[in-house]
This record gives C-alpha cells, sequence and structure tokens, in this order.
C-alpha cells in the first residue's frame, strides 16, 4: 500500500503486519503513541519545539494529539487529522534492522522492529527467490510472476497518478478548502489528458499491441469520470 508512515511526508509503499506496525499499534493501544526515537536522523519537525523533533517520536505525537484535541475540530476532521499523526512509524530502526537480522549484527537498544518498503511491483511475486533468480527474471530467461499479466509500465504508472489525484480531491474538505487548490487540481487533471493522449499517439506510430490501448482507454475513463464527481475539475 502507499503510505504515510514517514516522517517527513515522503509517500512510498509499505508492506503492512510488519513488527514494527506491531509496535506502533501496540502502543497506541496502551495509549503511548509514538517511538522513543533514539537515532534522531529524522528529526526535523518544529512546531511544537525549538530543537528539531521527529513526528514519529512519542514526544512530538503527544505535543500534537494535545493540540488537536484543544481545536475542538469537528468529529470527521479530528480523526482524519488524528490519524496521519498516529500512521508516522520510526524508520531509522525499522528500516536499518532488517540488514542488522540478516548479519546477526548488534541492534540498536536492542530494539527490533523491522519496517519493509517494497517497491509496487511486488503485487505480481508470490515467493521468495534467490538474486540469480531474480536476475534471471529480469533478463528474460525466467518467468517468476504469480500467474498474472503485468500491466505495461507506463499504464501502471498513469494509475498511480490517477489514484494520487483521487486522494487530493478526496482530502479537501469544504469549498474552500478546494479552491484554494484548483489550479494545482485542475492542471495536475489537465497534464493527465495530455499524457494520455501523447501514450495514444506513440502507440500509433509504432504499431503498440491492442491491449495497452484498451487499458489506456479505461484509464482516460475512470479520469474523465471524475468529472462528474468533482466539478472543479471541468471549470
Amino acid at each position: 500500500m502507499l503510505s504515510r508512515v514517514s516522517p517527513l511526508g515522503v509517500r512510498f509503499h509499505y508492506l503492512k503486519g510488519t513488527s514494527a506496525e506491531k509496535e506502533k499499534l501496540d502502543r497506541i493501544a496502551k495509549g503511548r503513541p509514538g517511538s522513543p526515537c533514539t537515532e534522531k536522523h529524522l528529526a526535523f519537525n518544529t512546531e511544537f519545539t525549538e530543537q528539531p523533533i521527529c513526528t514519529a517520536s512519542r514526544q512530538y505525537q503527544k505535543l500534537k494529539i494535545d493540540h488537536l484535541q484543544s481545536l475542538n475540530l469537528p468529529e470527521m476532521v479530528y480523526e482524519k487529522q488524528l490519524g496521519e499523526v498516529l500512521d508516522k512509524e520510526c524508520l531509522c530502526i525499522g528500516l536499518s534492522n532488517a540488514a542488522a537480522i540478516n548479519h546477526s549484527e548488534t541492534l540498536i537498544k536492542n530494539l527490533n522492529a523491522v519496517t519493509i518498503c517494497p517497491g509496487p511491483n511486488i503485487v505480481n511475486f508470490s515467493k521468495v527467490v534467490s538474486l540469480q533468480t531474480m536476475v534471471d527474471h529480469i533478463y528474460g530467461r525466467k518467468d517468476i510472476l504469480c500467474n498474472v499479466t503485468r500491466s505495461n509500465m507506463f499504464i501502471s504508472e498513469l494509475h498511480l497518478y490517477i489514484n494520487y489525484l483521487k486522494e487530493k480531491l478526496e482530502e479537501g474538505i469544504g469549498e474552500e478548502v478546494l479552491d484554494k487548490q484548483k489550479k494545482y487540481l485542475t492542471g495536475f487533471f489537465d497534464n493527465l489528458l495530455k499524457g494520455i493522449a501523447y501514450y495514444r499517439q506513440l502507440s500509433a506510430e509504432n504499431n503498440i499491441e491492442q491491449s495497452f490501448n484498451e487499458e489506456l482507454s479505461s484509464a482516460e475513463l475512470e479520469l474523465r469520470l471524475l468529472i462528474f464527481e468533482y466539478p472543479l475539475l471541468s471549470e
């Protein structure tokens, strides 16, 4: 899944069910959200403190939650913003521990949680393979896909952009917020349509397989249907 776990706000794909996620949820359930923040490599936030702190840290999350509670926000708005705070996860420990465990190195302060951030193509694979097998797959000597037909990479990328646009549209709460973002959203929408037109032109010029054009048309329809749900895109 495309997550919001990064303390820096950078979106990346994230494997759920890891020991790091379980640890995070356990801390939330105990009423002590946030990590100890022992390494401070991602401590850049100064929203509440003069000294930068990490948004995944226990210190920041307590301060942020107290602040949200003081605003008397509508319940839906509060829950959404609270969720964005609690999503954050310690990556300094989570991402380095996999290497430490694999090479039998000492864990930092005995913290053993692991975060896994695979690429989106992980959905096409279902088993662990050796590096040699993966290299053979990449160069076409073997096929280790889990019985799926993969879309062209440009189609996959297009769907990532469409999903991103949908997410940004859904984030708008009330017309005031949407109006501020209107220029960005409509520009993004128009650029996607131009990109689709460019892909279609390339397909015609290079005689690309019919399946590409069918998926392209499906993506365009999905994009254009957003106009009915979000009329601002057509204004």
